[in-house]
């Protein structure tokens, strides 16, 4: 695939290849603006059971873009901090009212209430992290997921009742963001940083190793030669400030499928691919019970206690299973270009 055909110049999302009609928000979003995702993320988590945000997260926080006569610049990129590992909790976001931001917001909350779940005297400041590297992500991915199901939408009143969606396409975009982000972060950036940070990869090849990762394992190629003068991956932002970042995204995005089927079949017994988690105490003290241990529990004793299982991708793999009888039933006859394997 020629990498001008997707918007995200990574090829990390591949999102805008689909538009599902019945669930666009951006008007919706539009019309409210950027502070109404943020406080409407706020009283998402508070539904759940969850506290308010304290109001020194929006004194000392950064969530709306910089004016172009301010100045000075910010780092674009959504971020969650935690100050003091106690009760400071901030964020870096510049929030614009679209389904992109709806979608971060939720994510970048997640991270602030992980945070604040486990700040509790019980646990040590040095162990007030997320039980593996992956969960801290998919805490907010989940909510991200679960916020723009059908039911979630229509129960917020930000789409029609009467909206009749196309499940294939629903199902195919939630893919292309949550299957195509695995070859990526534990493919093409993972590769890259060991070849980068580990084996001291000569400038004058980086690029030349770039294009060869993404063509690997995404099968995406430049629109034309790029010159050895570049390095094409330095754009990215967890590369130069948050290195071997990315592999925490794809852990996590196998975890927030094992968390959401949970929650659908045994809290809310919904339907999986349209839940609807608004105000739901019960999922809330879930979420609660993986988060106030922080790191003092082995990830893998922690996970088998609250799931009954070890990390797997069956959750995943059962979540897309109606994706794939529609795609071989769309591909019969068509010669795959991609290994399953590599």
């Amino acid at each position: 695939m020629p990498a001008h055909w997707l918007p995200n110049r990574w090829g990390q999302d591949w999102t805008a290849l689909v538009d599902v009609e019945g669930l666009n928000i951006d008007g919706y979003l539009k019309e409210k603006g950027p502070e109404f995702i943020v406080k409407q993320g706020e009283e998402f988590y508070i539904s759940l059971g969850f506290p308010q945000l304290p109001e020194t997260f929006y004194v000392k926080s950064s969530l709306y873009p910089v004016d172009a006569d301010a100045g000075y610049k910010k780092n674009n990129h959504a971020s969650a901090w935690h100050m003091d590992y106690d009760k400071d909790v901030r964020s870096l976001m510049s929030v614009e009212p679209n389904t992109e931001w709806w979608g971060t917001v939720l994510h970048e909350l997640g991270h602030i209430y992980y945070y604040s779940t486990y700040s509790t005297p019980q646990i040590p400041l040095i162990l007030r992290n997320g039980a593996n590297r992956g969960y801290h992500e998919a805490m907010g991915s989940l909510i991200g997921l679960a916020s723009l199901q059908k039911s979630f939408l229509q129960g917020r009143g930000m789409v029609d009742k009467n909206a009749k969606v196309d499940e294939a396409q629903l199902l195919m975009r939630e893919a292309l963001d949550y299957i195509v982000h695995i070859p990526w972060g534990a493919g093409v950036m993972t590769h890259f940083e060991n070849e980068l940070y580990a084996k001291n990869l000569s400038p004058d090849l980086m690029n030349q190793e770039w294009w060869s990762l993404v063509k690997k394992y995404q099968g995406i190629v430049p629109p034309s030669n790029r010159d050895d003068k570049y390095c094409d991956a330095a754009t990215k932002t967890h590369i130069v400030n948050d290195p071997a970042q990315y592999y925490d995204y794809s852990i996590s995005n196998v975890l927030l499928f094992m968390f959401h089927k949970h929650i659908s079949d045994k809290i809310l017994k919904q339907d999986s691919h349209n839940t609807n988690y608004w105000g739901s105490k019960a999922t809330g003290d879930f979420l609660k019970s993986l988060m106030e241990t922080g790191a003092t529990e082995d990830w893998r004793t922690h996970l088998k206690k609250h799931l009954g299982s070890e990390m797997s991708a069956k959750a995943m793999l059962d979540y897309f299973s109606p994706l794939m009888k529609y795609l071989k039933e769309q591909n019969k006859g068509r010669n795959y270009t991609l290994p399953e394997k590599i």
